[in-house]
């Protein structure tokens, strides 16, 4: 019982949610409709109720019912999107014919429906993304992952929803300032009402978009994003519009906050606005308030509301308001019910009704039969005498029917054989001539064969010598060949052995080079060895006369300050210490000439060296030019003589390729004369094995017209056997048609007065006449084709009838009258 009552209350609330007047959705029905899919698991129940109402034939209701589906779409239990799949075709043709309807609902629901079936199609391919799009961007990461590609077609999907959210409000806005409906009114309030879920699905969309798109421009180029920029900047432009438009109406301002966008669409190519990006926060208060509107959609519903409306208020302040509502629910349920089980009722008083109606005219029919029944007796007497007589006709025609089908049967049978052997007989006539035919095209078929036999043993003749001819001079100039080949070998071999002589002459004097190298090697590294001796000798002289100079330089700062400091003294010390400084400095004077002497030597020793070096190397590099030339000579020498190798083998192979060649040839030449002398031998063989058979069938024609002829002669004697049956049937039709003649005097059938009267004679002999034509007729056919026995059967019988009554009426006039010539 509670589920049923669930499954009543929701289709209440459904049927109220989606009722004729113009005025918006109410949040309780919704929210009824919305638990029922958690109740039932799924929108199963939902769409039960939802297509028995009268969705094609009111407007309002339509449009209703898209926002009562957008919202258990998003608010309902998560299997709402996967049930209500399966019609999307029905959402579409709603659409359609709701399309061409021009007075602003056609063209909102039209809309509307192409939206919905975005949503489902788009939950279909994403079903991580729940209905209400409510979704964290870790989660958002979570469903993408690292999948660029996965990202780049979200966008255009997301992309296509929006358009469609944006179609849907533009449609909206036009059809209030093209009727100038407003916002405050009832009618533009059902109108305006579905645009407060679609701003709840375009908020996160266009946060989801945001972020796709700054994760695409830090993955891939810009030019590959041009058309994502592009359809992000307009449909930008045009939500600001949607969501400015929306923020002016009155009607949404206690309902729902609309989100504000930045003046500007953000830089996708700088982190700087990405971190400075927030998303856009709708906010839908706890209880929507619902508009005061005057429905009238029970008589019963509105009592209740106006005896609580008369109630005096309660003295106490604090009131339980729930605790009222629950109340007034229940009270309104059992109304509606007691409404249901009224209209049950009158159901049921209807039908009650029309079953009366149809009692009564029942009773009527029973009636008319009843009356019916009294006055069939006298009716019933005369049916059956003319049944008894119709029997008895009946049992007489049958006798004759029988008859009849047995000698038709019989007729048949002797047709069908005759047939048959007819057919047989063209048949084997056929065979004969084709056999003869064909002998006489094997005959011409053999003479051919065997003259394309002498044709093919003297072309084989012909084509053996030539190839053995062919095969001699063949074979000649493969001596010939042979001969010249050895010859190359022998020239060959003595300029190989003179090559090596050379080669090894040459690798002798190239290793006398490189010892001769080598020793120059050595020789500079010796040099280069004294040089660095030589070198470190002077640097360690210069260090030496350096530090002497250094120390005399100190000694004569040092003298210089005693000098100074003793100024005083005399001037002999004076002169005693300029004198040792003069000798100092002619002392190194002489060191420095020296030194420059031996750094001059010494230089001069290394130029020499340098100079002995640079000669011999470069008569290594010459010799070694030489060499390399040389062995340059002897490769392209070698190339050359492997090269007339390699032509003399391919010129061999060449003429042994055309030997073979020319003995295949003449072996298939060979195999193809054997293959025609096999087939002639086996067409032979079949001409013979033809000539048996056409012996064989001759003696079954003859066989055969021995047996067309029996069974001629059995064919005539069945037709004269079927004459005899048809003229004692004749008789008997005869017979049959006095006795009934002679039954119906004595019944008074015919009419005494008009015996003897020359106009009844005249008219029986016209149609004695006609009968007796269409005997013949009929017995003409009959004599041709034996299957139409009935018809001559039918002819014969009425035949005997009139012949019967002239009979009778000759013996009537020949006992009424003794003037028989006056009639």
């Amino acid at each position: 019982l509670g589920e049923i009552e669930k499954k009543i209350k929701q289709t209440i609330s459904i049927q109220k949610a989606l009722s004729p007047a113009e005025f918006p959705l109410k949040v309780k029905h919704a929210r009824a409709a919305i638990i029922g899919t958690f109740h039932s698991g799924g929108a199963h129940s939902f769409w039960a109720i939802a297509v028995r109402q009268p969705l094609q034939e009111n407007r309002i209701t339509a449009w209703k019912f898209c926002h009562l589906l957008h919202k258990v779409l998003r608010e309902g239990h998560p299997n709402a999107c996967q049930h209500s799949m399966r019609q999307r075709g029905m959402l579409t043709e709603l659409g359609k014919l709701w399309g061409h309807l021009k007075d602003g609902y056609g063209t909102c629901i039209k809309q509307y429906t192409k939206l919905l079936v975005t949503k489902l199609e788009f939950h279909d391919r994403n079903p991580r993304f729940p209905g209400s799009m409510a979704m964290k961007k870790e989660e958002l990461e979570q469903i993408g992952g690292n999948d660029i590609n996965y990202y780049f077609h979200l966008a255009v999907e997301m992309f296509d929803y929006l358009d469609e959210i944006i179609a849907l409000q533009d449609a909206v806005f036009k059809s209030l300032t093209t009727f100038h409906v407003s916002s405050m009114t009832s009618a533009g309030q059902c109108r305006v009402a579905p645009l407060i879920p679609c701003i709840q699905d375009s908020s996160p969309l266009y946060d989801f978009l945001v972020r796709i798109m700054f994760k695409l421009h830090s993955n891939l180029p810009s030019e590959l994003l041009t058309g994502h920029r592009e359809r992000f900047r307009t449909a930008f432009n045009q939500l600001a519009k949607f969501y400015d438009e929306s923020r002016s109406l009155q009607y949404f301002v206690s309902l729902i906050t609309v989100p504000q966008l930045p003046p500007h669409a953000p830089n996708f190519s700088s982190q700087v606005d990405f971190g400075e990006y927030q998303a856009p926060v709708v906010v839908i208060p706890n209880s929507e308030p619902e508009p005061e509107v005057e429905e009238f959609v029970d008589n019963l519903v509105d009592m209740s509301m106006q005896q609580q409306a008369v109630q005096p208020p309660p003295p106490q302040p604090s009131i339980d308001f729930e605790k009222l509502i629950i109340e007034r629910d229940e009270l309104i349920r059992h109304l509606q019910l007691e409404s249901r089980f009224e209209e049950q009722l009158t159901a049921m008083n209807s039908e009650l009704s029309q079953a009366q109606e149809e009692m009564e005219l029942i009773k009527a029919e029973k009636e008319e039969l009843e009356m019916k029944a009294q006055t069939a007796p006298t009716l019933e007497q005369k049916a059956m005498a003319e049944e008894e007589r119709a029997k008895a006709s009946e049992e007489k025609f049958q006798k004759l029917k029988t008859m009849y089908s047995q000698i038709r049967d019989e007729h048949v049978k002797l047709l069908r054989t005759h047939g048959e052997v007819s057919k047989k007989l063209a048949s084997s006539s056929k065979i004969v001539t084709e056999v003869t035919r064909e002998k006489e095209e094997l005959r011409c078929q053999l003479e051919d064969i065997q003259h394309q036999q002498a044709k093919v043993e003297e072309t084989l003749q012909q084509s053996s010598s030539e190839a053995h001819r062919e095969k001699d001079e063949l074979q000649g100039k493969l001596k010939q060949l042979e001969e010249k080949f050895e010859d190359m070998e022998a020239n060959k071999s003595a300029e190989i052995a003179e090559l090596r002589i050379k080669c090894d002459n040459l690798a002798r004097e190239v290793d006398e080079a490189k010892s001769e190298n080598e020793q120059l090697v050595s020789f500079k590294d010796n040099l280069s060895s004294d040089k660095e001796t030589l070198v470190a000798d002077l640097e360690a002289l210069k260090e030496s006369h350096r530090k002497e100079l250094t120390k005399l330089q100190e000694e004569i700062d040092h003298l210089k300050h005693e000098v100074e400091k003793n100024s005083k003294e005399s001037g002999e010390l004076q002169e005693d210490l300029e004198k040792q400084v003069a000798s100092l400095q002619n002392d190194k004077g002489d060191l420095e000439a020296k030194l420059s002497e031996l750094t001059a030597e010494k230089e001069s020793e290394i130029e020499v060296l340098n100079c002995k070096y640079d000669e011999e190397v470069k008569k290594s590099e010459d010799l070694k030019v030489e060499l390399e030339q040389k062995i340059q000579e002897v490769g392209q020498e070698k190339e050359a003589l492997i090269s007339e190798k390699e032509d003399l083998c391919q010129q061999l192979e060449a003429v042994k390729s055309d030997v073979q060649a020319k003995s295949e040839e003449i072996e298939s030449i060979r195999e193809n004369l054997e293959k025609e002398l096999s087939d002639a031998n086996a067409q032979i063989e079949t001409l013979k094995d033809l000539l048996h058979q056409q012996t064989e069938l001759e003696e079954k024609h003859t066989a055969t017209l021995q047996t067309v002829g029996n069974l001629e002669a059995a064919l005539k004697d069945a037709q004269i056997h079927g004459e005899v049956v048809v003229r004692s049937l004749l008789e008997a039709c005869i017979k049959s048609s006095e006795s009934l003649a002679t039954r119906a005097i004595s019944e008074d059938e015919f009419n005494s007065r008009a015996s003897g009267s020359p106009t009844y004679f005249g008219l029986l002999a016209d149609e004695l006449l006609d009968v007796l034509t269409k005997l013949g007729l009929s017995h003409g056919q009959y004599v041709t084709d034996n299957a139409s026995v009935e018809p001559f059967a039918r002819k014969v019988i009425l035949a005997g009838h009139l012949m019967a009554t002239v009979q009778m009426q000759g013996a009537i006039v020949c006992n009424s009258t003794s003037d028989i010539e006056y009639g």
